[in-house]
C-alpha cells in the first residue's frame, strides 16, 4: 500500500534540502535512498569487516537464481569506495541481474598492498559461491568485474585456481604490470604474481574489456595483448574501444551520461550473448 505520510515527508525533506543547500545535497540524499538492498560481511581479517553491497535483481527471480555481477572499485589499490559502482548496480538490478559492489582492503585505509586486495577479491567471490542460494544467485552465472585496479582484481579471479567466474566485465583494467608499464612501480617487488597478462590460460572465462583510446593508465596495446593471448589460448575476449575517452570514462557524470549509458548497453549486449539477459 502506498504510504502517503512517507511520500510527503520525503518530498518535504527534498524541498527543504534543495532550498537550504542546493541540488548537490539532494542528489546525495537520493543516492542514499537508492542504496543497496542488503549489506553483508563476507570476510573479517586483521580486525576489519569487509562487506558486500547487494543490489537485488528486480522482477521475478528464477528458482535456480538470477545471474550476478560482482564489481570491484578502482583507485590503484590505495583509494576508492564500493559506492563508485552504485550507479551501474542500479542499472543492472533493474535489468534482472543481481549486482554486488565489494569492499576490499586498500593502502590508505588498511595499510595493505595489492596482494591483500587480490586475496580479498577471491574471498568475495567464494562467499558468493557458498551463499548463492541464500542470495538468490545462480552460482553458475556469476561474472566478476571492476574498474581500473578493480578490473585487475576481477581478472585475477578469472585466472585463479579453483572455480572461476563464468564471465569477466573489465572497465579499463590494469592487465599488464610488467616493467615499463604504467603502475608497475606499485607492484615492482612482486609483479609476476599479480600481472594478469602473463597468467592467461585456456580456462579464462569469456571476457569483455571496455577502454578509452586516450587512457594513459591502460594502453590500448596492453588490452589488445590480453585479448590476443586469450584467443590464442582458445578463449573469448572482446575489446570495446571508445574513441577519445580517458581513464574512468565509464563513470556516471553529473552533466554527461554518454559513456555511462554506452558502456551499460555494451555490457548488457555481452550478457545477452551469454544467455543471461534477453535482447
Amino acid at each position: 500500500m502506498f504510504d502517503h505520510k512517507l511520500f510527503y515527508f520525503l518530498a518535504g525533506l527534498t524541498l527543504g534540502l534543495s532550498l537550504a543547500f542546493g541540488p548537490a545535497v539532494v542528489r546525495r540524499v537520493v543516492g542514499m535512498l537508492e542504496g543497496p538492498d542488503r549489506v553483508v560481511v563476507y570476510r573479517s581479517v586483521d580486525g576489519h569487516d569487509l562487506r558486500l553491497r547487494v543490489f537485488a535483481a528486480k522482477g521475478e527471480v528464477p528458482s535456480a537464481g538470477a545471474p550476478a555481477v560482482l564489481l570491484f572499485h578502482g583507485g590503484a589499490w590505495q583509494y576508492g569506495s564500493p559506492e563508485a559502482f552504485y550507479p551501474q548496480c542500479r542499472v543492472f538490478a533493474a535489468r534482472g541481474i543481481h549486482c554486488i559492489s565489494a569492499e576490499y582492503r586498500i593502502e590508505s585505509r588498511h595499510g595493505t598492498d595489492p596482494r591483500a586486495a587480490v586475496d580479498d577479491a577471491r574471498a568475495a567471490f567464494d562467499y558468493l559461491l557458498t551463499n548463492a542460494r541464500t542470495l538468490g544467485v545462480d552460482p553458475a552465472r556469476i561474472a566478476a568485474g571492476g574498474g581500473s585496479s578493480g578490473g585487475h582484481l576481477a581478472a585475477m579471479i578469472g585466472l585463479s585456481e579453483g572455480i572461476r567466474p563464468a564471465a569477466l566485465v573489465l572497465y579499463n583494467p590494469m592487465l599488464d604490470l610488467s616493467p615499463g608499464k604504467p603502475d608497475h612501480h606499485l607492484v615492482a617487488e612482486f609483479w609476476q604474481a599479480v600481472s594478469p597478462l602473463q597468467r592467461v590460460d585456456s580456462r579464462l572465462p569469456p571476457s569483455l574489456i571496455l577502454l578509452g583510446t586516450e587512457d594513459r593508465e591502460v594502453p590500448v596495446a596492453s588490452a589488445q595483448a590480453f585479448c590476443d593471448a586469450a584467443v590464442a589460448a582458445g578463449g573469448r575476449c572482446e575489446l570495446a574501444l571508445y574513441e577519445g575517452a580517458r581513464h574512468g570514462f565509464f563513470n556516471l557524470r553529473e552533466n554527461d551520461r554518454t559513456y555511462f549509458d554506452a558502456t551499460n548497453e555494451r555490457v548488457a549486449a555481452f550478457l545477452v550473448t551469454l544467455g543471461w539477459l534477453r535482447d
